[in-house]
């Protein structure tokens, strides 16, 4: 095998592109496996909906270190007509680093389904040490190839609690050994929950009586078990619900995993609900960095404090202040395409109410602040 294998695979015509024209780069790490199949399959097929008529083009660079299953994944998407365009990248061996760097020069957005699985029996905490050696090497590569000033980082491999803050001490570390600019770099870092929202406002869905109504659930916390706090309050009192319908509908976000790797019998975990969630929020990143909105709001697990210990943006005091300043939270933000997080939408601590801020919130916090320890931890060797 050669040291890394690249093509483009275009299945429309086309003329290449100017000098004018915008190109935007969607660079999927770990494209080959059980999340990053289905959402490649999104990407490839939905992202095209947000080029509109701009003077734009988009490219889909798919890496994996499954050199067979990766060739097979991009020669398929290669027969779907869609004008975004198709590269596939994979290392010769394990000391091979340029595949990455092919992968990762000039993108935008890097999504991160790169990991191993959790199987029967296992928690998001047994994967730490497997998954967090993957995000550091992902992370020299994303430092040596990538603007960091300019890169959105989306993480989705679990444990998100512990890998981002590994992501984060990972890209700092790597840039300011080789003196790359990198400044706010821990405002373009994300954990990706948004798999917590879509189970939410599916199982409220499934109480009945709701014609097409897709509610919408704001989850913020963690995403691990007790880290995950979903709050039931408002939906709760406008659909009337019971309490004990209340605490299953929790209880079921928060473990919504075990759910479905019982389901698959040991033989999956949740990678199309997964794909569907990471494409969710993926695409609402290609628009901003395309220029067609200039902020976007979405609920992402973010750091809070700036590598000066300060809070990262407005709004974020406040939340700090509410959570014993537990230095990361999933929670509504603001972000440009300039300076990543501009404000942190603390108010929706307002829609806690006393079941949530009893019953609910302490396990949230102390589990959080065992798993970013951990994250700190081992982000820093």
């Amino acid at each position: 095998m050669q040291a890394s294998t690249y093509y483009v695979i275009s299945n429309m015509p086309h003329t290449t592109a100017d000098s004018s024209t915008q190109r935007v780069r969607v660079a999927v790490l770990g494209a080959a496996g059980g999340i990053g199949q289905p959402l490649s399959l999104l990407l490839k097929t939905q992202l095209a909906q947000v080029l509109g008529d701009a003077n734009a083009s988009l490219e889909l660079a798919l890496y994996d270190v499954a050199a067979d299953a990766l060739a097979g994944v991009a020669a398929d998407l290669s027969h779907v007509n869609t004008p975004v365009e198709v590269s596939h990248h994979v290392p010769s061996s394990r000391e091979d680093e340029e595949a990455l760097r092919e992968a990762l020069t000039g993108a935008s957005v890097v999504v991160i389904p790169a990991g191993v699985p959790r199987k029967p029996g296992m928690t998001r905490d047994d994967l730490i040490n497997i998954n967090a050696g993957i995000i550091k090497t992902l992370a020299k590569g994303i430092a040596g190839a990538c603007d960091l000033e300019k890169v959105f980082v989306l993480v989705i491999s679990n444990p998100v609690n512990s890998l981002v803050p590994v992501m984060v001490r990972q890209l700092i570390r790597h840039a300011e050994a080789k003196q790359a600019p990198h400044a706010g770099v821990e405002r373009r870092v994300f954990g990706v929950t948004q798999l917590d929202m879509v189970r939410a406002s599916a199982f409220v869905r499934s109480l009945g009586e709701l014609g097409n109504e897709v509610p919408s659930v704001p989850v913020i916390g963690g995403h691990s078990g007790e880290t995950i706090l979903p709050l039931f309050g408002p939906v709760q009192q406008r659909l009337q619900f019971s309490l004990e319908q209340r605490k299953k509908l929790t209880h079921r976000v928060q473990y919504g995993g075990d759910e479905i790797v019982a389901a698959k019998k040991g033989a999956g975990s949740a990678t199309l609900s997964m794909a569907y969630a990471a494409y969710v929020v993926a695409e609402r990143f290609t628009n901003l960095v395309l220029g067609n909105v200039s902020e976007i709001q979405e609920t992402l697990y973010v750091s809070l404090y700036d590598r000066e210990n300060k809070p990262i943006a407005e709004g974020a005091a406040e939340l700090l202040s509410n959570i014993g300043e537990t230095p990361y939270f999933a929670v509504p933000v603001k972000i440009s395409a300039d300076a990543g997080v501009v404000r942190v939408e603390h108010e929706v601590w307002q829609q806690l109410d006393d079941y949530d801020r009893e019953h609910l919130l302490p396990a949230c916090l102390e589990g959080l602040r065992k798993n970013i320890e951990t994250g700190e931890t081992l982000g820093s060797n």
